[in-house]
């Protein structure tokens, strides 16, 4: 995580840096990249999951299913 965040804040610093020395329409494309990078990082980071993660997340899921179904039950509305 902490390499994650240096790496942001050297991208966004050389970004910054040819906003001012270079000119805007490279530091625009430049941040569209990073953008693009960063969400292909962020996908490709939580795609997916280890087995006891996704069964407890399951798990979860439908114990919050079964609440709603009784609570409706409860109220008399379905």
């Amino acid at each position: 995580m902490r390499n994650s965040i240096i790496f942001i804040v050297v991208a966004l610093a050389i970004v910054f840096a040819l906003s001012v020395w270079v000119d805007s329409r490279i530091a625009a494309g430049a941040g569209a990249v990073l953008l693009l990078g960063g969400l292909a990082y962020g996908t490709i980071r939580n795609a997916g999951g280890s087995r006891a993660g996704v069964a407890r997340a399951e798990r979860g899921a439908r114990e919050v299913r079964e609440e709603i179904a009784e609570d409706e039950e409860r109220r008399g509305t379905n």
